[in-house]
C-alpha cells in the first residue's frame, strides 16, 4: 500500500504541477522482463527525463519514483514466467530454428497472459481516461496487448522501439521490404550469401515466423485487448501499424544489409556510453593482471551455471592453467565454485560495459547476446561466443563471418575445446585487427545513437506525429498494394472485349449468302 501511495502521489504531481511548468507527458511501456532490455530502454527514458519531460514507466526492475518520473513496477515477473519451463528446456542442446521461433512466441504468449493480471498494469488502467499523454512509447518486442492504452488515452502519437535488433514483424508493421533470399532469419545460422537449399530453408523460417505470429500469438493478444479494454477495442494488428517512428537496435557495421523505410531508424548501440560504477576490487584485479583481462559474462538471461557443474569445472581448470591472464567470471553462485586461484575473480554481477571499456580487456566470453556484442565491438574486444538460443546463434555466426570471434556450441564445451577457443582468439592477431576495424566503422557516425533516438522521439513530440514518414501501404489492403484490383479490372475488360468480338465473328454479315439447309 505504501508503494502504491507514493506512485499515485508522483503521478498526481506529474499531472498537475510539472506539466504546467515544463514539458510533455510520456507513457513508456516496457514489455519484456529482461534486465538487459531495461538497461537499453533506461538510456532513453533517463535522457528524456533529463530533457524535462515527464514520464510514467511500466518497469520490471525496481526503480524509485520521483516527481516527473513515475514507475509502475512489475515484481519478480521473469521468475513467474519461467516456472512454466522448469525441466522442459535443455540449455546445452542446440535448438533448431523452428524450435527457437516457437519458443519465442510461446514465451511471449505466456508472459502476456500473466502480465494482464499484474497490479502495475491494472493500476495504469485506473488512470482517468482524460489523463493527457502527449506520447506513448512501446517496446514492440512483445506485449502487443498493451497497445490498447493508445486508444484508451485518446490516440496520442506512438513510437515503437526494440532492443531486439530488427524483429521480423517490423516488415509488416512498417512496410519494410522482405527478401528472404538475402535476409537471414534471426533463428538461423546463415549469412547473407546463401546456397539454394539455405534460401529455401530461410524462406520457410520467415514464413513460419510470420504465419505463427499472426495466426496464434496476435490472435491471443487481440483477446487480451478485448478483455482489458472492452469488446469494441481496435485490433492490435491495426494499432501496431500506427507508430510514427520505429527505433531498432541495429547498425549496418555489424548487421546484414536490409532495406528500411524512412520511419524505421537504426539506433544500434545506444546503450554503450552508459556510466557504470566499478568496485575497487575489480579495479585492483584489472590492474594486476599480467597480460590483461578475459571477461566471462553470459548476460542477464543466461548464466554459466546452466552449462552444468562438470562444464563449469572444466572452465575453472582452463582459467587456472592460464595464470598470466586475469579472468573475471560472472556466476550466479560464487560459493559453489569454491576457492579460486589468484587470477580468477568470481562475481554475481559485473560492470560489463566498464570492463569492456578498459584497454586491458583482451577477450569477452559471451552467450552471443546482441547488447553484449555491441559493447564488445564498440570497445574493440574480440569474442568467444557460446550461443544458447534464439538470436544468439545468428549473432555468433556474424562474429565468425566477420573474423571478430569464434563460436563454440554449449554441447561442445570441454576443457580442451574451451581452452583452444580462448587461445585461438588471444594468440591470433587477426581477430584483434578485425574487431578494431569494425569498432572504427561502428563509431563512425554523425552523432551517438542515443542522441539520434532522442532527436527523433522529440521530433514526434514537437510535431504531434510524423505521419509523412509512414508508408501509405499501411492503410491499404493487399489488393490495392499489389494492384490486384487493377489487374482484375483490366482482365475483366479484356475478357468482355473477347466475348464481344467472338460473338461478332460468329454472327453472319447482313445480306450475305446463307448456305441452305439440307432437307
Amino acid at each position: 500500500m505504501k508503494h502504491k501511495f507514493w506512485s499515485l502521489l508522483c503521478a498526481v504531481v506529474t499531472l498537475v504541477v510539472i506539466p504546467a511548468a515544463v514539458a510533455e507527458n510520456i507513457l513508456f511501456l516496457q514489455t519484456l522482463a529482461s534486465r538487459s532490455h531495461h538497461i537499453w530502454n533506461k538510456q532513453i527514458f533517463e535522457r528524456l527525463f533529463d530533457n524535462g519531460h515527464n514520464l510514467t514507466i511500466l518497469s520490471f526492475e525496481e526503480e524509485q519514483s520521483v516527481p516527473g518520473k513515475t514507475f509502475l513496477v512489475v515484481k519478480d515477473f521473469m521468475a513467474k514466467v519461467m516456472k512454466d519451463y522448469e525441466g522442459e528446456w535443455d540449455y546445452t542442446a542446440e535448438q533448431s530454428a523452428f524450435t527457437n521461433i516457437h519458443f519465442m512466441y510461446d514465451f511471449y504468449n505466456k508472459a502476456s497472459r500473466l502480465l494482464t493480471k499484474e497490479q502495475a498494469v491494472l493500476q495504469l488502467l485506473e488512470y482517468p481516461r482524460t489523463f493527457k499523454f502527449d506520447l506513448i512509447i512501446h517496446d514492440l518486442t512483445m506485449g502487443q496487448f498493451l497497445l490498447g492504452f493508445v486508444e484508451h488515452f485518446g490516440n496520442p502519437p506512438l513510437v515503437s522501439l526494440s532492443a531486439f535488433n530488427i524483429p521480423p514483424h517490423v516488415t509488416t508493421m512498417a512496410d519494410a521490404p522482405l527478401f528472404t533470399t538475402y535476409m537471414p532469419h534471426y533463428a538461423s545460422s546463415f549469412d547473407n550469401r546463401m546456397f539454394f537449399m539455405e534460401r529455401v530453408r530461410n524462406t520457410l523460417y520467415w514464413t513460419f515466423d510470420l504465419f505463427y505470429r499472426n495466426r496464434v500469438y496476435m490472435a491471443n493478444e487481440d483477446k487480451r485487448v478485448k478483455l482489458l479494454f472492452g469488446t469494441n477495442a481496435t485490433s492490435v494488428k491495426q494499432i501496431e501499424k500506427r507508430p510514427d517512428i520505429v527505433l531498432v537496435n541495429s547498425d549496418f557495421s555489424m548487421d546484414y544489409y536490409q532495406v528500411l523505410p524512412p520511419n524505421v531508424i537504426p539506433v544500434g548501440g545506444l546503450h554503450v556510453g552508459r556510466k557504470e560504477k566499478v568496485p575497487p576490487i575489480v579495479k585492483q584485479f584489472i590492474a594486476r593482471a599480467n597480460k590483461g583481462i578475459v571477461l566471462l559474462s553470459f548476460g542477464t538471461n543466461v548464466a554459466s551455471e546452466m552449462l552444468g557443474e562438470g562444464t563449469n569445472l572444466d572452465m575453472f581448470k582452463v582459467f587456472r592453467s592460464m595464470p598470466d591472464y586475469g579472468f573475471i567470471w560472472k556466476h550466479g553462485d560464487p560459493e559453489a565454485l569454491g576457492i579460486m586461484p589468484a587470477n580468477v575473480l568470481v562475481l554475481k554481477w559485473v560492470p560489463q560495459a566498464a570492463i569492456l571499456a578498459s584497454p586491458r580487456t583482451k577477450l569477452l566470453i559471451s552467450h552471443g547476446g546482441l547488447l553484449s556484442l555491441q559493447e564488445a565491438t564498440w570497445h574493440g574486444v574480440p569474442v568467444v561466443a557460446i550461443p544458447f538460443f534464439v538470436d544468439q546463434y545468428s549473432n555468433a555466426e556474424k562474429l565468425v563471418t566477420a573474423g571478430t570471434g569464434v563460436k563454440l556450441l554449449p554441447k561442445d564445451v570441454s576443457e580442451v575445446t574451451f581452452k583452444a577457443a580462448i587461445q585461438e582468439v588471444l594468440e591470433n592477431p587477426s581477430y584483434y585487427e578485425n574487431i578494431k576495424q569494425r569498432s572504427y566503422l561502428f563509431k563512425a557516425q554523425p552523432e551517438h545513437p542515443l542522441d539520434r533516438a532522442i532527436f527523433w522521439i522529440e521530433k514526434v513530440l514537437e510535431n504531434k506525429g510524423l505521419h509523412y514518414l509512414r508508408s501509405p501501404a499501411l492503410d491499404m489492403n493487399i489488393f490495392q498494394i499489389y494492384a490486384i484490383d487493377m489487374v482484375a479490372v483490366v482482365l475483366a475488360i479484356a475478357f468482355l472485349y473477347y466475348l464481344i468480338i467472338r460473338s461478332h465473328l460468329r454472327r453472319p454479315a447482313a445480306g450475305g449468302y446463307v448456305k441452305p439447309k439440307k432437307e
